[in-house]
């Protein structure tokens, strides 16, 4: 079993997350159309998060501020989800190529983080608004040491890859 190239394990890997990438943009594509209801329609937003509730909507209950950034936070979630996904499936794609080391992928993995420290900080909005939203009493947010460590040395492998790129342009270079 081949771990690079057509047929091996990267690609297959990448063709997972290109599939796990579609259903995951739908759900950003749904939550933002949500958050753009939400401003037009409000009780339609109203519905959906007394769906989640599990409750009949109260006709003269309004849709607040917490529904809202809850719908928001979902979004986020989901597109934080898909640039991850994005930036690794090109990743793989680079690997795949035989090209791991080029400067592009050290933007990619910059991304990544970025996207990782996205999704941490929309996790503590979420847990700061939506149990309230719908009707839950508040929890605490757990800080969560690995995922921030993680976040952490995507940064550092970004410049790994930075020195691992200069070192082979130099040896592309060196006759």
């Amino acid at each position: 079993m081949k771990l690079v190239g057509k047929y091996s394990v990267a690609s297959g890997l990448r063709w997972l997350m290109g599939l796990g990438n579609v259903f995951v943009m739908l759900a950003a594509l749904l939550m933002g159309l949500c958050l753009i209801v939400s401003f037009i329609s409000p009780d339609f937003a109203a519905g959906f998060i007394d769906g989640m509730r599990r409750v009949e909507r109260d006709p003269q209950t309004a849709l607040g501020l917490a529904e809202r950034l809850t719908i928001l936070g979902a979004f986020l979630a989901c597109g934080f989800t898909w640039w991850i996904i994005n930036r690794l499936r090109r990743i793989l794609l680079a690997v795949n190529q035989g090209d791991a080391f080029e400067f592009a992928n050290v933007a990619r993995l910059q991304a990544v983080g970025l996207g990782l420290l996205g999704i941490q900080l929309t996790a503590l909005m979420l847990s700061l608004v939506a149990p309230h939203a719908i009707g839950q009493p508040a929890s605490d947010y757990q800080f969560d040491l690995g995922s921030w460590l993680g976040i952490l040395v995507v940064f550092i492998l970004a410049e790994v890859f930075r020195q691992g790129a200069a070192m082979r342009d130099e040896q592309l270079t060196t006759v």
